[in-house]
């Protein structure tokens, strides 16, 4: 799966599924709290639809705070999931 599908999958989960509004555009340097208003409750419901949308396991004590800073940094988080679960 490519950056840009994974990116686009993420922006369904959480316009669907977290039933939050996005910016027509979103790039990889959106800050996840700051730009586009997700707070960290939506963040750890985002974690849920991660681990099923890409059938992965997110280790909750392995999960560092940089992760979730950008979505670049979370779409990288997820192609390492999907490396190590392959």
């Amino acid at each position: 799966m490519s950056r840009t599908e994974i990116m686009d999958k993420l922006k369904e989960l959480i316009t669907d599924s977290l039933e939050h509004s996005l910016p027509a555009e979103i790039h990889e340097a959106d800050r996840i709290y700051e730009d586009l208003n997700i707070d960290s409750i939506m963040v750890l419901q985002l974690v849920v639809y991660i681990e099923e949308e890409f059938q992965v396991d997110v280790p909750e004590e392995d999960v560092d705070p940089a992760v979730f800073q950008t979505l670049g940094s979370l779409v990288t988080f997820i192609e390492e999931l999907q490396a190590n679960a392959a």
